[in-house]
């Protein structure tokens, strides 16, 4: 079954300057409140029809049933004093009843410039030639735009997915903060937790958290520390990686690793009930932090992250109001853990 095309607009923008008008200020005077009420109305049945509505005595009666305490006669004094001060088109309006404007077939025309083709009827047409060329010009490119991009859509369809995966590479590599952005997203998986509180007071459960997790490796060191190697030969330099031991004499040399040897650490609820706040006399509601993460489920590997960047529970941290926000989203907020860190940045 054929689709029918629908003429009017579903919605429509109004002015935040309407009821301010000087000219409605002026027929509000002299026909109370509800003329900017019936006018409004009117203007919602022209946009309903298209870009314009016939009016008559049955037009009256219909919408003066949705006033309270209006009839037919108040509806067309109204809208003729809204012809007279130029809301609609007095010629229309007088020679064939029809109640429309210049304002009303331009936004008209502008709300429906994604259809395939709509015109307005030159008997009833208040726009001048360039306008309405205007519009079916847009009309026309809109259209090629869109055959464009179909033809395009065909020829890409040949491409192979390699060859897409090479040119993002390229353009990943070609831009200056693009291997910033890789160093970040490489540290983040293998430094999931943070190195440093923004209250303070926890410089020490930092170090001991990332010397922990550079054990677990066997060979992971922090950027300016210098490790010697078990063999006495290489260290690690400022950047932060290991440098490969010498190959044994005799033996094939081998290429060195570039991955990373260091393993990601799981954290677990013994770990994190293992955790003591520091004693340096800062107000701390550690049990209650501990209580209400519990509550919400978070993982262990985030409530360490968020123990250690609350400074384990300080009073006046927005941890607190996160939790009210929590509570008060009814299950909304889909990961509690991520919602929280993001207030302790």
């Amino acid at each position: 079954m054929a689709k029918i095309k629908k003429a009017g607009l579903d919605y429509f923008p109004v002015d935040t300057g309407y009821m301010q008008d000087r000219l409605m200020r002026r027929i509000m005077k002299r026909e109370g409140d509800r003329a900017a009420v019936v006018i409004l109305a009117a203007i919602a049945e022209a946009y309903g029809n298209g870009y314009y509505v016939r009016v008559d005595e049955l037009f009256y009666d219909d919408l003066s049933a949705c006033f309270y305490q209006t009839s037919a006669e108040d509806v067309a004094r109204i809208l003729g004093l809204a012809v007279e001060y130029g809301f609609f088109d007095a010629r229309l309006f007088r020679e064939a009843s029809v109640l429309t404007s210049v304002e009303i077939q331009r936004q008209y025309l502008f709300s429906t410039r994604r259809r395939k083709s709509v015109a307005i009827d030159p008997a009833y047409n208040l726009l001048t030639e360039e306008e309405t060329s205007e519009q079916t010009g847009s009309q026309d490119d809109e259209t090629d735009g869109r055959k464009a991009a179909a033809a395009d859509d065909v020829d890409n369809k040949g491409v192979s997915t390699g060859h897409n995966v090479t040119f993002r590479g390229k353009n990943a590599t070609s831009r200056p903060h693009s291997i910033a952005q890789h160093s970040i997203a490489q540290n983040s998986t293998a430094y999931p937790l943070p190195q440093s509180s923004p209250g303070g007071g926890t410089e020490d459960a930092d170090r001991k958290s990332a010397e922990e997790e550079g054990g677990v490796g066997g060979c992971e060191s922090r950027p300016g520390d210098g490790m010697a190697d078990a063999g006495g030969g290489a260290t690690a330099s400022g950047s932060g990686s290991v440098a490969a031991a010498p190959a044994a004499t005799g033996t094939a040399s081998r290429r060195p690793s570039t991955a990373r040897t260091s393993t990601r650490r799981e954290w677990t609820d013994a770990d994190v009930a293992a955790l003591t706040p520091p004693a340096d006399g800062m107000k701390r509601n550690y049990d209650g932090l501990l209580l209400n993460l519990r509550q919400f489920r978070i993982p262990p590997q985030e409530q360490y992250a968020i123990i250690l960047k609350s400074n384990f529970g300080v009073i006046g941290h927005p941890l607190w109001r996160g939790f009210f926000t929590l509570r008060d989203s009814h299950g909304k907020i889909k990961q509690p853990g991520h919602y929280l860190l993001s207030l302790c940045r």
